[in-house]
């Protein structure tokens, strides 16, 4: 077993993404494995959230994006596209319940990013989470993870980089990256509600 010496670890070449704006004011230029926790009360703007990171980060490799909770050809689904401006091609949507998708997906889709919208509803559980990104680490995988509340998530995140708390229009983030700071997803309170 080889250990490294702080010359060696300093000096190693660590791929991160260059994030810019909005973005890297709450991560900086995180690792190309840097995986998230996203919260918020229900109607808090989590998916919303994640469509517009989905949309930024479509400019470093394919995104998959499964939702388990909202039916991809739904009215509110193609409102909250258009809400958020996502347009790239990269970001390939999918509609399943079952968490076996996950992995056939990975394998032949070429995806950096993985975005699950939301765990509970996909039925994935700690462990298959933790074998999945053990499984997929050599191909570099982003993993991002929409979570309900009430849910403990005591195990989660301590295997994850990022937690991201959506509240009142806001993403609050928490982790390894960067102080605790906020970007604005959602407009004022009496705004566009139906696109959470």
């Amino acid at each position: 077993m080889r250990t490294f010496s702080p010359f060696e670890i300093s000096n190693s070449n660590v791929q991160t993404h260059p994030f810019t704006g909005e973005w890297f004011k709450i991560f900086e230029e995180p690792d190309v494995r840097f995986s998230t926790i996203i919260r918020g009360e229900a109607k808090a703007g989590k998916s919303t959230y994640a469509y517009k990171f989905a949309q930024y980060v479509s400019q470093f490799g394919r995104i998959l994006y499964i939702s388990s909770e909202e039916n991809v050809k739904s009215k509110t689904v193609k409102n909250r596209l258009e809400y958020c401006g996502v347009t790239s091609e990269k970001i390939r949507f999918i509609y399943t319940k079952n968490v076996d998708d996950v992995e056939s997906l990975i394998k032949t889709g070429g995806y950096r990013f993985v975005i699950i919208d939301s765990v509970q509803s996909l039925g994935m559980n700690f462990e298959t989470f933790k074998y999945l990104k053990d499984k997929f680490r050599k191909r570099k995988l982003s993993w991002h993870l929409i979570m309900q509340m009430g849910v403990n998530i005591t195990q989660w995140k301590h295997e994850v980089d990022v937690l991201v708390r959506l509240s009142q229009g806001l993403a609050h983030v928490d982790g390894r990256y960067n102080a605790s700071d906020c970007i604005r997803i959602l407009k004022s309170k009496n705004q566009q509600q139906t696109l959470f």
